[in-house]
């Protein structure tokens, strides 16, 4: 891999410099150049310089996908700043927390964003004292020393790049995650890292300035942002759809826009496959599919790659918000042979399967995957605790069981917190998940373990099927019995109508271990 990288904003200046007229976002009727998002970056970013804004400060960045979105994010990282990535599913109280822990200056963010709260946002915050917002809303009562600033005013600013320094260590990105005590902690993103793994997901992805994606996942996610990222340093189009809660409204956009790529995790393409004809649909332009944030079902994944036989490629991948996004892929022609794989390193990333005490796994031994690259972060955002924890001389730790086969190809067992302790054995959720997803009419499941005073955690189940009815619990039961051993069969079988999700479509475990009152 390179030995230096291109600061993050330049994919943006390179392909506004060279393609001015190539449109770069498509949403709903509006197409934007780069010539356009480089022209309201630089306003944005000469407005935030003039009102203090300087090089290492960080920023909050507040808004659904959007153009307002991507201006934001290059706006500030051409005024030498970081983005704060912020999440509107948050209530006030944790976007507040997000942006007192992270010292924010200001606030990038849209009154429809915003609505009412403003004022409870940024009341009492320290640091903050500026936020820049589409309009103002006159019921607003804000601090007498807080600046608040319009599009109007944005768009006065001198359009031409600012004269700022950027260094590939400088932080371009704060991504908050959950931590091991479930208090958010903010991986921090240097230009090096997000270049970086840009750089190696095309490596192997073979993007080019004539392909387009259309884009369901937040890019205040990591995945979301990678997928800006990518196309924005070849050239390509972002078509945004944020309607995925009517999923053949989006299939629509997908063939309308002729879009070359999709994007999702996997109950994403659960959904998809479930209440769309997405697996049947004519789809002549789509050449590639990818799928992360975490493990699909080999039988979901084994459905998709059948219908796209011949069409599009189906990339399978793995990664984290601490690795940038992207640790590794299985390639599009050994997915067949390595059905259930993470796969192998993407180029510039060392993957191991590491013991307890450092040393190498043996080929099919069960250990901890440990990553090695540019791409991953210098640690968590004032939590020197928490970063020890998972960074050491030997790389990130993953937090992911995992054993490799005498290809190199990396299979996950389960994350380490997920593994269930039930009496004297030790259950993988991802097992049984998998082996629940073989069942016909199961579109998501999530398998947890809950107090039990036997056996000090028991198993169950939560389904998701369609029709609704189609599925009882002796059904999956039935079948497991079939499958699996009898220590892994869940004591009980939950029904749904969906699953508790986060806006990037992950399940959240943690809310049917602990559901609200």
């Amino acid at each position: 891999m390179a030995d230096s990288y291109v600061p993050v904003h330049s994919f943006l200046e390179g392909n506004a410099d060279f393609h001015p007229d190539a449109v770069a976002v498509v949403h709903g009727e509006k197409s934007t150049t780069y010539a356009e998002v480089e022209e309201q970056a630089n306003r944005l970013a000469q407005l935030l310089i003039e009102r203090g804004v300087s090089r290492g400060d960080r920023i909050g960045l507040l808004a659904d996908n959007s153009l307002e979105y991507i201006v934001g994010f290059f706006g500030i990282l051409k005024a030498g700043a970081a983005a704060v990535a912020l999440s509107g599913a948050n209530k006030v109280r944790t976007t507040r927390q997000l942006l007192a822990d992270s010292g924010a200056v200001a606030l990038v963010t849209r009154a429809a964003q915003v609505r009412k709260d403003l004022p409870d946002l940024v009341r009492d915050l320290a640091d903050l004292r500026l936020a820049v917002l589409d309009r103002a809303n006159p019921q607003w009562e804000l601090p007498d020393n807080f600046q608040l600033v319009t599009a109007g005013e944005v768009a006065a600013c001198a359009d031409n790049r600012p004269q700022v320094t950027v260094r590939q260590e400088d932080l371009a990105a704060i991504l908050y995650t959950s931590g091991s005590t479930g208090i958010p902690r903010g991986v921090t993103l240097s230009h090096r890292n997000l270049a970086a793994n840009t750089t190696q997901i095309l490596a192997y992805l073979h993007l080019q300035s004539d392909d387009s994606v259309l884009v369901v996942l937040p890019f205040h996610y990591s995945f979301g942002k990678s997928l800006l990222l990518n196309h924005f340093a070849v050239g390509g189009k972002l078509v945004i759809d944020n309607r995925f809660a009517y999923p053949q409204v989006v299939l629509e956009t997908m063939a309308l826009e002729q879009v070359t790529g999709f994007s999702g995790v996997p109950s994403t393409y659960a959904i998809l496959c479930a209440k769309t004809d997405f697996l049947t649909r004519d789809l002549p332009h789509l050449r590639y599919l990818t799928q992360a944030g975490g493990g699909m079902a080999p039988s979901l994944v084994s459905r998709i790659q059948e219908a796209f036989a011949g069409r599009a490629k189906v990339f399978i991948m793995y990664g984290q918000t601490e690795a940038s996004a992207r640790l590794s892929y299985v390639p599009p022609d050994r997915l067949t042979a390595k059905r259930g794989s993470i796969g192998i390193p993407i180029p510039g990333v060392e993957l191991r399967v590491l013991r307890e005490d450092g040393a190498e796994c043996a080929a099919e031994e069960v250990g901890e995957v440990v990553a090695q690259g540019d791409n991953i972060m210098s640690g968590y955002w004032n939590d020197p605790q928490e970063t020890s924890l998972v960074l050491g001389p030997e790389g990130l730790r993953t937090g992911d069981l995992g054993r490799k086969d005498a290809d190199g190809f990396i299979f996950l067992v389960d994350r380490i917190k997920n593994m269930i302790k039930a009496g004297a054995n030790r259950v993988s959720t991802r097992e049984v998940e998998d082996t629940i997803a073989e069942v016909p009419g199961v579109v998501q499941v999530c398998v947890i373990g809950v107090p039990d005073e036997l056996l000090g955690e028991a198993i169950e189940a939560h389904v998701v099927a369609e029709p609704p009815d189609g599925l009882s619990e002796n059904d999956i039961l039935g079948y497991l019995h079939k499958q699996l051993a009898l220590y892994k069969i869940p004591r009980k079988v939950h029904f749904h109508e969906d699953l508790p999700k986060h806006p990037s479509g992950k399940i959240i475990r943690e809310q049917l271990k602990n559901p609200p009152q």
